[in-house]
């Protein structure tokens, strides 16, 4: 209780003792009797406090944010005038002739000052309260939404992982058969890959020449499970240096090639892989061939990798990318443009 009362309620005290001695210092020298000072501004304080307190934590969540604003207004019509009368018989007791002296006994014009006191200030704070409560309430929107973001990119980048690992398993699988050698390195290389997952690709940024020399690994690795079926194309600017990226950014784009490859007999099968550094950002072009097996097959159940990576350039790369993607009969190609971080 005491750790909430310092954390939520000791900036309210603070306040009450700097208004209380602020006031006594300003009207000091207007006073000759320093105990009707000190009293005077006590009932002010007080008024002010009640006002304001009532006001915030009974009428705003009663009538004002139920929609109520008349039944709002005459409830605050209400404690200001209570306010008023307070004031006015509580420092009429206090200075007695003094307090007469000041309008010539007329009462009137001090129910006019006392009224027009409270309203200044309560408007004041309840208007600094406003303002305090919507800086919060944005600070905590923004932290939800930072948290939210943070935990769907998380998920995002999970999800690479088993549908990674689910396709090269099937080739794995399928080349054991054929030809165990080949099927060792390429467990191997899949070690490599994973090893990099699991120990390279933990912070949010990465260079870009390890991004490059994951897509490499697994390059090899599709080549020796496709054989001289396979007529692969690749083209990397000398430049490609020197800047990071979101990891795992790539690969759905390149696993997709090799996915949905044509598969044809008598004519070249071909993917093609085009990355180029062009000033502040990263250039890269995906290419391959398809037939009609591959193109009816393409948007079955299991391709997540392409929609996962649109939803993470969202995220990462807000206004800083373009994606083109270009499906015809016959080929498939992606075309990402991305700013990267300087």
């Amino acid at each position: 209780m005491g750790k909430k009362f310092l954390k939520y309620k000791l900036h309210h005290v603070l306040f009450w003792i700097v208004y209380y001695v602020g006031w006594i210092q300003v009207y000091k020298n207007y006073y000759e009797n320093i105990t009707d000072l000190m009293q005077v501004t006590l009932v002010y304080g007080i008024a002010h406090a009640s006002l304001y307190y009532i006001s915030q934590y009974v009428l705003i969540p009663k009538f004002w944010r139920k929609r109520q604003p008349l039944r709002f207004i005459l409830a605050f019509t209400g404690l200001l005038l209570v306010s008023v009368l307070f004031m006015y018989g509580t420092i009429n007791w206090i200075l007695g002739s003094m307090f007469h002296d000041a309008f010539d006994g007329a009462v009137f014009p001090w129910l006019v000052f006392f009224g027009t006191s409270n309203l200044f200030w309560v408007s004041i704070m309840l208007s600094v309260k406003v303002l305090i409560d919507n800086y919060r309430g944005q600070r905590a929107n923004e932290r939800k939404e930072k948290e939210r973001l943070e935990s769907e990119l998380q998920f995002l980048k999970a999800q690479v992982n088993p549908h990674f690992l689910f396709n090269t398993i099937n080739s794995v699988y399928v080349l054991i058969g054929q030809d165990p050698k080949k099927a060792s390195e390429t467990l191997i290389k899949l070690s490599d890959l994973l090893r990099a997952q699991l120990y390279d690709f933990g912070n949010e940024r990465i260079p870009i020449e390890q991004e490059l020399s994951y897509l490499e690994n697994y390059i090899e690795l599709e080549k020796l499970r496709k054989g001289k079926k396979l007529v692969f194309e690749y083209e990397k600017s000398a430049d490609m240096k020197g800047f990071q990226i979101a990891p795992l950014l790539l690969i759905p784009f390149l696993e997709n090639c090799f996915k949905h490859i044509s598969s044809y007999p008598d004519q070249p099968n071909i993917i093609r892989v085009r990355l180029m550094k062009d000033g502040p950002q990263l250039v890269a072009d995906f290419f391959n061939t398809r037939d009609e097996y591959a193109a009816r097959t393409a948007g079955q159940p299991g391709g997540i990798g392409l929609k996962n990576v649109r939803r993470r350039l969202e995220l990462l790369y807000p206004n800083a990318h373009t994606l083109t993607v270009n499906d015809r009969p016959d080929s498939y190609e992606v075309s990402l443009k991305l700013k990267f971080d300087d």
